[in-house]
């Protein structure tokens, strides 16, 4: 096709759509004007100084309760002074952190550590990779670094610098 046919096709449908628009919007039904729209007055609520209001009030609120999907009762009674007191023996101690220290590295690769601070082991312990003691893992021995590997923390033990 040339370029006047592509215009000409074009213009063929968009007459089209316009004309569909007209349509659609010529059989559209008219909505009321907002002057025609009642708006109900106000009406004040009935309030009894007996609180009837209140107390029916209160019955569909426990009656409907979002938090509790039985709508009965709990089982065990809130007991503030319960809360703010630690049981001693369901709470463990948090567990202690090991200070580990690196004392020297020794030989060539594969590289072995000599470290003061291990739990559980005597002070001068020979570290290779690969180790574990007790939940700690040496991961690498490196000629101037130990990795150690806990639960949830990672050590890298290094020689102070010289200042």
């Amino acid at each position: 096709m040339r370029e006047r046919e592509w215009y000409m096709l074009a213009a063929v449908v968009a007459f089209c759509a316009a004309g569909i628009g007209v349509l659609r919007w010529r059989d559209t039904a008219l909505t009321p004007p907002v002057d025609s729209l009642t708006i109900s007055t106000l009406s004040h609520p009935d309030f009894h100084v007996d609180g009837t209001l209140s107390g029916d009030a209160a019955d569909l609120i426990v009656s409907n309760d979002p938090f509790r999907l039985t709508n009965a009762p709990a089982l065990v009674r809130y007991d503030p002074k319960s809360e703010s007191s630690v049981p001693t023996a369901a709470v463990a101690a948090p567990p202690v952190r090991p200070v580990m220290t690196l004392k020297a590295i020794v030989g060539g690769p594969p590289w072995q550590a000599i470290v003061d601070g291990l739990p559980g082991q005597p002070p001068g312990t020979i570290v290779r990779a690969g180790n574990a003691f007790d939940k700690l893992v040496a991961r690498a021995v490196t000629r101037d670094s130990v990795v150690i590997q806990g639960p949830d923390t990672t050590w890298v033990l290094s020689f102070r610098r010289r200042e």
